[in-house]
């Protein structure tokens, strides 16, 4: 498979990091992971918007080309090179800063990767039980709305999923707010009303969530974010987390259950994203 690095489309075996890297060192970067279905990058214009916040959150300079128009240049280029411009692929943007320095950077440029393999297409699944997390609580800060390389709560909740038999975990924030799901993020539904946390819980601004947020109105619908206990799910008609892959209902949460795993109110919804 190839690569592209830097702008060039390489083989991916010829691509070698040095130990120095601060991706490595330091997790001194971010990253985007992208749908392409249907001949499109799906909600590019999201995507690139979250990248390009997230470095500035992060004072990393944009490579060049590094402008909305020429980065989807290349991702095209990628799939093109490895043969899957007619098939559903998941592509992977990193971004992260040059060598130099040890907690202190001695520059702001940065390197960037971008990856594509043959993947699934947007799914409505379900899972059975998703629990709770409360060993590491996230909390907002200037970077907590982007996918960073420092993801340790979302694996050490994957180790609980695990240890509980669970099919996913529900991330609180310091204050036990409801966060966000190990790689989604959290919504659920009573009568015509969508809640879903607010950023404030130090949740990620899901590309998902914002096309919900577009979009649900037109179904009339109202989404609410904000600070929620888990004893607000009690009322749900319906739970689901929403990622770039698709949507996937909860059946039980904690000890709450929810016999409606798809409302059908909100089937208009799904042909969109």
């Amino acid at each position: 498979m190839n690569v592209v690095l830097n702008g060039d489309v390489l083989p991916e075996e010829a691509i070698c990091l040095s130990p120095n890297d601060r991706a490595f060192q330091y997790g001194d970067g971010l990253f985007e992971t992208l749908r392409y279905e249907r001949r499109q990058v799906r909600f590019w214009p999201d995507h690139y918007d979250r990248l390009n916040r997230g470095m500035a959150a992060l004072s990393l300079q944009s490579p060049l080309p590094f402008d909305p128009d020429s980065l989807h240049t290349q991702i095209i280029d990628l799939l093109q090179a490895n043969q899957l411009e007619n098939q559903t692929s998941r592509i992977k943007l990193q971004v992260w800063r040059q060598p130099g320095g040890l907690y202190t950077p001695t520059g702001f440029q940065a390197d960037y990767l971008i990856t594509a393999r043959s993947g699934p297409g947007f799914a409505l699944t379900e899972k059975a039980k998703a629990g709770f997390f409360e060993d590491l609580r996230l909390s907002p800060s200037p970077v907590s709305a982007y996918k960073t390389l420092n993801a340790l709560p979302y694996v050490l909740a994957g180790l609980a999923k695990q240890q509980q038999q669970a099919d996913d975990m529900i991330l609180l924030d310091t204050h036990g707010h409801l966060a966000e799901c190990i790689a989604s993020n959290l919504f659920w539904l009573q009568g015509d009303h969508l809640f879903t946390p607010a950023l404030a819980s130090g949740c990620i601004d899901g590309v998902l969530r914002r096309q919900l947020f577009r979009l649900a109105p037109q179904s009339g619908l109202t989404v609410q974010e904000g600070l929620f206990r888990p004893d607000a799910l009690a009322g749900a008609d319906a739970v689901f987390c929403t990622n770039i892959s698709g949507i996937q209902w909860i059946r039980q949460v904690g000890p709450y259950e929810f016999n409606t795993p798809s409302p059908a109110r909100l089937e208009p919804l799904w042909g969109a994203l």
